[in-house]
């Protein structure tokens, strides 16, 4: 098997040893799989996917002199002698994954449709093409990256250790089950909050002040205010409540509303199209200069959005307090282009092509807050040329997996709380490090190829094999002198586990739960450490239903430029984030989506922010008076009429002076005490002070 630089397409001709064909049965007719032979000539008439051993690999298509019929042969096997007019796109020399494919429309940020779909609608098939392009699939059934290369086939061959916990080291460090909150707002307020105003609090706006607007500026010729930013989002956020309407010219047309054609409703009066476009085209979200590899040695892909997803991380550091419980799962931003920056298929995911985000989430009362989300670069996270990452990692020398644990879990180091993860994040090295900086890491745990490194898969099974259904115990280990636990449950077919360094097995009176076994129902309660997971598993997931129910932001918001649909991406967790705020603040059940998100568009075209505050004028109010207050007073001598403006009786100089009572007219030097400015009689003070 001799490889070639030469590419292979329709047309070329090239040569391999007879015995690598496929069908066998078909070449060994003419070629004897004994003899050696080598077959000549061969042309190439196509590409494709074939089974060979059981497996899929991309075979080149051919024809074999004297040989009847299509052939095929993997690529790797067969030399190619004489390159054809036009090579196949995959052998086509400079496509290289680190420089973006040109769009067809160029630059230009103005078009308000999608890009066009490269990859395929069978998504098996798709994400064995994809391997073989040599793309990133996230499958929950490979092993994970452990930090050490392959884990041993059996780390312990010795009796393991199984118990009941008697306590909890976070339980002895007195660590107190906090719900989730917002630094600067109380949960009243934001029951009472408007829908934009929610908004706001779950958006960064200072980004938008100090980064999105300015650098917009620059680009355009009348500026953008705040209060224009708002309309122009409101613009897309209001289009997107719609479906069935791809051209968002509509919006705008002049044309009378039809009933059965175009849009129902005009959005001149937000603003023109012209300045809608001109918005669109002209957004910036970064105000760092674009690194390139002649001035600085390296390119990155991510440039147009690593500061905006940093400030949106920051945002939530500084003004929202997660729960006690969270969840770690991934999302996904959906891109139909395999060519962009960081492009992943998730195949279990319900949008599985695009950009992968890890994203954690806490869930009081089933209300879910994402309040943090890192983007999954891959292969195109940019290099130096000596090697080093131009953004290295804050917590260098441990595998990508734990790396990842503990960067998604930092703005909790230190406050003792639980961090839930799925099959994963289910790393030993991972979980033993976020306890030593202060956070209960509990990861479900799953065969994937091999049992994860300190998980005796098969022992436990074998030791649960004829326990009861529910029952539970803890198989105790110890990991760079930090103890950990494999909580295990007989569940109905199978063994439940879950890795951590805390929990007791205490049973969740509240938490039961139900299995099917032998044509009957069964139940059992779940303990502490499987509760804990059950309940919070789906959070990130409820999270991005919410993005996706009914109507997706992504799905109407249609664009080319990939860092909008990352920033499409934030708005639309924003928004769901906003409406899980004011269930919790009312203590209710969630509002739909689409319905809050109408009244979230409309808000923002009709804000006013750039107006000038109208100054509030404060009346004058008299301090309540009491029955104290009230009594008849003499003025002194040489004591005239009460000045208002100094606030006391003028000077006269007659020393007696009487004037005439408010009441009845009768002169007199009497007044109440309440208001020296009103004469009184004694007579007319005796029905005063009665009145009063």
């Amino acid at each position: 098997m001799v490889s070639t630089s030469k590419p292979g397409g329709i047309g070329a001709i090239g040569s391999a040893a007879s015995r690598l064909f496929h069908p066998g049965d078909k070449v060994r007719e003419k070629y004897p799989k004994d003899a050696k032979l080598h077959c000549v000539n061969v042309k190439i008439t196509g590409e494709g996917l074939r089974r060979i051993k059981n497996e899929a690999k991309m075979c080149y298509l051919v024809s074999i002199p004297e040989v009847e019929g299509e052939c095929y042969i993997t690529k790797k096997c067969f030399r190619v002698e004489q390159g054809p007019d036009t090579p196949f796109e995959s052998k086509r020399a400079p496509l290289r994954r680190d420089i973006p494919r040109p769009l067809p429309h160029g630059e230009d940020r103005t078009v308000l449709f999608n890009v066009v779909r490269n990859v395929g609608n069978g998504l098996a098939d798709e994400v064995l093409e994809l391997r073989a392009q040599g793309l990133e699939v996230d499958d929950d059934n490979e092993p994970l990256d452990e930090g050490a290369g392959a884990p041993p086939r059996l780390e312990y061959n010795g009796p393991h250790n199984f118990t009941v916990p008697t306590h909890c080291p976070r339980r002895e460090r007195n660590m107190i089950d906090e719900r989730g909150k917002w630094a600067y707002h109380r949960w009243d307020e934001i029951a009472s909050m408007t829908e934009f105003e929610l908004f706001r609090m779950a958006f960064p706006e200072d980004f938008v002040k100090d980064v999105i607007i300015p650098r917009t500026n620059d680009n355009m010729g009348s500026p953008l205010m705040l209060e224009e930013f708002y309309k122009w989002l409101g613009c897309n956020f209001f289009m997107a409540c719609f479906q069935g309407i791809p051209d968002r010219k509509c919006w705008w047309s002049k044309e009378a509303i039809s009933p059965f054609l175009g849009a129902h409703f005009r959005l001149n009066n937000a603003m023109s199209f012209t300045r809608y476009l001109e918005i669109t085209a002209a957004l910036r979200f970064t105000d760092v200069r674009t690194p390139t590899v002649e001035r600085d040695g390296y390119e990155d892909r991510f440039h147009e959005v690593r500061k905006m997803i940093d400030e949106f991380n920051n945002h939530y550091a500084h003004s929202y307090h997660p729960s006690w419980l969270n969840c770690l799962d991934e999302s996904v931003s959906s891109w139909l282009n395999k060519f962009c920056p960081g492009f992943m298929c998730v195949p279990r995911k319900p949008h599985p092509f695009g950009n992968e985000y890890h994203s954690i989430a806490d869930g009081d009362d089933g209300k879910s807050i994402m309040w943090r989300v890192k983007l999954v670069e891959g292969k195109d996270r940019p290099k130096k040329a000596g090697g080093q990452w131009v953004f290295p990692t804050e917590f260098p020398g441990y595998g990508k997996t734990t790396t990842t644990m503990l960067e998604m879990t930092k703005p909790i180091h230190s406050k003792g709380k639980v961090v839930v993860g799925d099959s994963g994040f289910c790393v030993r090295e991972g979980v033993v490090e976020c306890h030593k900086r202060g956070v209960w890491f509990q990861a479900y745990v799953k065969k994937r190829g091999n049992w994860p490194r300190g998980v005796p898969g098969a022992a436990i099974d074998m030791y649960f094999n004829d326990m009861e259904l529910g029952h539970c115990e803890s198989l105790v280990a110890e990991h760079d002198n930090v103890p950990f636990l494999i909580h295990c449950c007989r569940d109905s077919k199978y063994v439940s586990k879950i890795m951590s360094t805390h929990g007791m097995l205490e049973t969740v009176q509240d938490h039961p739960t139900w299995r099917k076994i032998d044509g009957s129902w069964k139940s059992f309660k779940y303990t502490e450490p499987f509760s804990c997971y059950a309940r919070a598993k789906h959070w990130v997931d409820d999270v991005n239903n919410r993005r996706h129910d009914p109507i997706g932001l992504e799905e109407v918001w249609g664009t080319k430029w990939w860092a909008m649909r990352q920033f499409t991406f934030l708005c639309s967790v924003a928004e769901v984030n906003a409406v899980q705020s004011r269930a919790r603040g009312k203590n209710e059940v969630a509002e739909p989506q689409l319905h809050f998100c109408q009244e979230l568009a409309w808000q923002m075209i009709e804000n006013t922010l750039d107006d000038p505050p109208t100054p509030e004028v404060t009346p004058v109010q008299r301090q309540p008076r009491t029955n104290a207050d009230h009594a008849l007073k003499k003025r002194a001598a040489f004591k005239g009429e009460w000045d208002l403006d100094r606030r006391k009786f003028k000077k006269v100089t007659t020393d007696y002076v009487r004037l005439k009572c408010r009441e009845c007219g009768k002169g007199c030097r009497t007044y109440c005490l309440c208001y020296p400015g009103r004469p009184l009689c004694a007579g007319c003070f005796a029905l005063h002070a009665n009145e009063v």
